[in-house]
């Protein structure tokens, strides 16, 4: 335990110590925040989720037809923010017997009303039966993103039958000061 004292005089070499690291800039981490499709996306309608199915490893289509799945990631829109997405990315699986197409839009904006403040870019891959695919989208794809990165992202996909996405990610910057 310090002595009265010696905490007296410590304090001054902290708030000094303090006032130079934020007079020095803020300083930025690479984040990636991955998660499993089961926890942050959902069939779109209550008649597509009859046929979904989820799983610990991912969210499945076990029904006979397509179905539309929604997903959302956390995003950042402060005017001055470092923590929009450098990089979006969804991983999708086909369980079935033959190669499918798979579609992901990425959806960047916000409707506030009746009014869409949103650009729409879609991907398409084709995986071959028991493999596996990732789409990925960066902010030069996306018109509206903010030079931090893509700040308000969504995704819509259409999912084949015996077809799982099994994860998103995002990869952004974090302000950790300096």
């Amino acid at each position: 335990m310090l002595m009265p004292r010696a905490r007296n005089l410590l304090t001054p070499v902290f708030l000094a110590l303090v006032a130079s690291a934020a007079a020095a800039g803020a300083a930025e981490l690479p984040r990636v925040d991955v998660q499993g499709a089961s926890g942050m996306c959902k069939a779109a309608t209550a008649a597509f989720a009859a046929g979904t199915r989820y799983r610990p490893l991912g969210l499945a289509n076990e029904s006979e037809g397509q179905i539309f799945v929604t997903c959302n990631w956390q995003g950042d829109d402060h005017q001055d923010s470092v923590r929009g997405s450098k990089r979006l990315y969804v991983a999708i699986t086909n369980n079935g017997t033959t190669a499918k197409d798979y579609t992901c839009t990425l959806v960047n904006g916000h409707q506030t009303g009746v009014s869409i403040y949103a650009v729409y870019v879609p991907k398409t891959v084709s995986i071959a039966p028991g493999a596996g695919a990732e789409l990925t989208w960066v902010p030069s794809e996306v018109s509206n993103a903010k030079p931090s990165g893509i700040d308000r992202p969504s995704l819509s996909c259409i999912l084949p039958p015996s077809s799982t996405i099994q994860y998103t990610g995002r990869e952004y910057n974090e302000d950790v000061g300096a």
